[in-house]
């Protein structure tokens, strides 16, 4: 709840998003099945969700993927938590857990993952007194808060380009993209960001796939891209994508 609570502050503070929010604060089971009784008209609107659990403990993130498991959600999760260089977990699907087994009901198939640390049931404080507050730690719940808001940022900013020179690589230097480079990337990385974004922008490639393939942090292509489409090398060709929206911080 306290995660929760937080990126819905930073979500408000946006002055552009790409898209809608909806944070749903419930009892567990009963209070999921009203919400989806209650708003059946509005699935097809709910494009992807995440359950947020117990992120405050000291233990390793851990990643539940949705009934499928093939969701952009879950992409995003697992890439976050890979390119985080912490311990983490990706786990797939089991109808037991929290409310993402409500969710993800085939008659209702809304994917949805679960990010959590230490999963419920697995520490020895799980449903007793201990589980209290001296068990949560605010450093845990800002790496999680920060690993919600990198997921956020990803469905924020993906998008498909078209490099519109793609007849061999173009000269960076003299367009200012090296100097353009932010401060917040290890230089190497965001120089090979930029290259990597040129020969994957063929249309067919999101900036997420890249960013898979390429094993960089997706802020990192995402920043190389928006570069280049300001240098007049990137057309856009996704949805929304023509004003791309600045990188996310907790």
């Amino acid at each position: 709840m306290v995660v929760a609570t937080a990126l819905g502050e930073v979500l408000m503070a946006m002055p552009k998003r790409r898209y809608t929010y909806r944070i749903l604060f419930a009892p567990a089971t009963l209070g999921a099945l009203a919400f989806l009784m209650r708003n059946e008209k509005d699935w097809p609107k709910i494009k992807q969700g995440l359950v947020l659990a117990l992120l405050g403990d000291k233990g390793p993130s851990t990643y539940k993927k949705s009934r499928l498991g093939n969701a952009k959600v879950d992409r995003l999760a697992a890439h976050v938590l890979k390119q985080s260089g912490q311990p983490f977990e990706v786990r797939d699907f089991i109808p037991f857990g929290y409310d993402e087994r409500q969710f993800n009901s085939p008659g209702i198939d809304l994917p949805m993952g679960c990010l959590m640390r230490t999963p419920n049931g697995e520490f020895a404080e799980y449903h007793t007194c201990a589980d209290n507050l001296e068990f949560i730690k605010a450093a845990s719940l800002a790496d999680s808060l920060g690993k919600v808001l990198a997921i956020v940022d990803g469905f924020e900013r993906d998008a498909r380009y078209l490099n519109l020179s793609p007849k061999g690589e173009p000269r960076l230097g003299k367009r200012g993209l090296y100097q353009g480079l932010k401060k917040s990337w290890i230089p190497a990385e965001a120089e090979m960001a930029l290259f990597w974004v040129l020969s994957y922008s063929d249309g067919a490639h999101s900036l997420l796939d890249i960013a898979e393939r390429a094993q960089l942090p997706f802020g990192a292509i995402a920043d190389a891209a928006q570069l280049m489409l300001e240098a007049n090398l990137l057309k856009s060709l996704s949805e929304d994508s023509s004003e791309r929206l600045g990188r996310m911080n907790p």
